[in-house]
């Protein structure tokens, strides 16, 4: 039965919020003046359509479903759906999926059947009265569906008096590491943990429903907020909060998010840069202060800057327990907002409370950072703010979790641990040990090539010769191929590690399998395809492309889209992402047995999606190779000496055994030396 997402009225006051002054303010629990976050003023509007079941019988990607959504006089929306169930797999290119565009300024969101789950089956902010949603479907895809219940529509906002002193004297900046938390109106900012994800204040509440949002633009001439691009948009994850709302000097919340729907980023990669987090908050007083964030704003400033990003610097007044005290403008919504130590640029806190009058003496309140319920939060990240922490260790690496980091999983253990962050998410890996190097595929579709020491990607291209997607990667060392496989339709293909041209080997061979490794002690190419009744392991003809059963993997294992060979142990090894457990499989049956948790979200853990959107492979030991054994056939006889005679006179430098860069008689007379000294 479909479950009606959860998500917060968007009408909800907080009790404790934004830092400000104001005639009447309320009092915090230590006497200190305190008003509300900014509402932003809403109201929910039924708005019954269902698609019905539709798809998509011909040959190519259509429209098969779209809708109006009006609310008239809406400053912005946002749609809660029932049902979103989506024919097809978006990992490998044969997934429906949505796209909702606003009909006043074109920002438009796709959510496939990961994001739309990620999102719980919500949508970003949308500017304007009217909006449009289409289902598309790809060639030839099955029954998908969507209800849509519910619109939730924006209203101008109440701009009451709340400022410090007689005059507000922030500015507008531009800050990338700040964000805007909607809808509580709080100000949220990027960090420098190991997932570049978020602090903000405790009383903000940050859960599942929320949108934090990047980039926002000046609000309307009567103050509505305007909403960025659905690009500059992103759910939080639910199970990553941590928070306390315990009053000045105990006010804190540690989150992170999912990337986004359409670009698959994360903020970090799309913003570029975090905070650096002091390590305390410093005593005395004196110093400058500066507050970045969304607050409010009333007569004389002009509407169009309301909750947008402003800036202000001012007097430090000092440190009384957490309780870190500064005069800098303030207003409702810059509650979570940054408090940066001017000189140096680090964040030594949270700003929480008001407090600061027009009379002296008096000043705004935040919680320092090295409050040990912060620290707590921060030393035991959970839920995607945990993803990929842990010791770098073993020869298994895997690409790319949902913070996008390509690390390694312990073999003994399980452990996920990053190494770098890759540039997109990666659905594909292969080692080469003749090079010791890594091929990755993305999901745009270009080829990487990846040192396991740094984890740097280099770009060799988009995958030319198919349009296919490729999801995975297998490499044979001995005959130098690199093979990829089109999930869609079980299309083998060779890919040339220079040009990243791709030729199909065979016909296609069906079974969905998704991730692929080359057992180089054996010589066989292996599979994994999700399947009714489980996940099952093939192997793969590399002449014909022809997929042979081995065995199932076990019950309760269905989503395997990654695989690697390990040479050392001569076992394959994979992911069920619906849990994020390592397993071992056995080559010979199929049996899986469980090695134990990665403590990472990988896509098919984002509410049992049942797809899995990453690459595995061993960093396998390198094998002595003779350097005249052309043909790699373990043996110096008559056909290298005919191998070498064909790549001289194509003057291949593979054959420039003297190194000089040219192939020349120089090398025709090395060659032989090496030749009649065998290997």
């Amino acid at each position: 039965m479909p479950v009606r997402p959860v998500h917060r009225s968007v009408m909800h006051l907080l009790a404790l919020a934004g830092p400000a002054c104001a005639a009447g303010p309320a009092l915090a629990q230590n006497g200190e003046a305190s008003v509300p976050t900014p509402e932003l003023r809403s109201h929910d509007v039924a708005y019954p359509l269902d698609s019905g079941l539709v798809s998509n019988p011909g040959a190519a990607p259509a429209v098969v479903w779209s809708a109006n959504v009006v609310v008239p006089d809406a400053s912005w929306l946002r749609l809660f759906f029932e049902t979103v169930d989506l024919a097809g797999d978006p990992t490998d290119g044969t997934g429906a999926y949505l796209l909702i565009t606003s009909l006043i300024d074109g920002g438009t969101q796709r959510l496939d059947g990961v994001s739309a789950l990620q999102w719980q089956r919500s949508t970003a902010y949308f500017n304007g009265e009217a909006l449009t949603i289409q289902l598309v479907a790809p060639a030839r895809a099955g029954a998908s569906r969507v209800v849509l219940r519910t619109a939730v529509a924006g209203e101008p906002p109440l701009l009451p008096r709340s400022i410090c002193g007689t005059s507000d004297n922030r500015v507008l900046s531009s800050d990338p590491r700040n964000a805007r938390l909607m809808p509580v109106g709080c100000t949220a900012w990027l960090i420098n943990d190991v997932n570049h994800q978020f602090l903000t204040a405790g009383h903000c509440g940050p859960s599942a429903g929320q949108v934090v949002q990047f980039n926002v633009p000046l609000s309307s001439a009567g103050g509505g907020t305007i909403n960025p691009p659905p690009e500059d948009q992103y759910y939080v994850e639910g199970s990553s909060a941590s928070a306390t709302s315990g009053g000045i000097g105990f006010d804190a919340a540690y989150f992170g998010v999912y990337p986004n729907s359409n670009t698959g980023l994360t903020p970090y990669q799309r913003q570029g840069s975090v905070y650096t987090l002091a390590a305390a908050a410093p005593g005395g007083s004196g110093q400058t202060i500066r507050v970045t964030g969304y607050g409010t704003v009333s007569s004389p400033v002009s509407p169009t800057w309301n909750q947008v990003q402003k800036t202000h610097t001012g007097p430090y007044a000092g440190l009384s327990g957490t309780n870190i005290r500064y005069t800098v403008d303030t207003t409702g919504g810059n509650s979570g907002s940054p408090v940066i130590l001017d000189s140096t640029g680090e964040a030594i806190g949270v700003h929480t409370h008001a407090g600061c009058t027009s009379g002296s003496g008096t000043y705004n309140n935040g919680t320092a950072i090295q409050w040990g319920t912060l620290q707590g939060y921060l030393a035991a990240p959970k839920g995607i703010c945990k993803s990929g922490i842990g010791a770098v260790a073993g020869p298994l690496f895997v690409s790319t979790d949902l913070n996008n980091n390509f690390g390694t999983a312990n073999t003994a253990t399980g452990q996920f641990a990053k190494v770098s962050l890759a540039p997109a998410q990666i659905h594909g890996l292969a080692f080469n040990r003749n090079i010791d190097r890594f091929y990755a595929v993305d999901n745009t579709r270009k080829l990487h090539v990846v040192n396991p020491d740094t984890g740097a990607f280099t770009l060799v291209g988009t995958i030319s010769g198919t349009t296919l997607v490729i999801t995975g990667l297998g490499y044979d060392p001995g005959a130098d191929i690199l093979y990829g496989l089109a999930q869609s339709n079980g299309q083998l293909f060779s890919i040339n590690t220079a040009s990243a041209a791709a030729t199909a080997i065979g016909a296609p061979a069906g079974n969905t399998v998704g991730g692929i490794d080359y057992d180089a002690t054996n010589n066989i190419l292996y599979g994994l395809a999700d399947l009714t009744g489980g996940t099952r392991l093939f192997r793969i003809s590399t002449a014909t492309g022809a997929q042979t059963l081995v065995g199932t993997l076990g019950t309760g294992i269905n989503d395997c889209n990654g695989l690697a060979w390990n040479d050392r142990d001569g076992l394959l090894y994979t992911i069920n992402a619906a849990n994020g457990q390592l397993l071992r499989i056995n080559p010979a049956t199929g049996v899986a047995t469980l090695v134990g948790a990665t403590n990472a979200l990988f896509s098919g853990t984002a509410g049992g999606t049942g797809v899995g959107a990453y690459g595995m492979a061993v960093r396998q030991i390198a094998v002595a190779t003779c350097e005249v054994d052309l043909n790699g056939d373990g043996i110096v006889d008559f056909a290298d000496y005919l191998e070498f005679l064909t790549r001289y006179d194509a003057a291949d430098l593979s054959v420039d055994f003297n190194g000089d860069g040219m192939v020349d008689f120089a090398d025709y007379l090395e060659f032989l030396t090496l030749y009649d000294a065998g290997c």
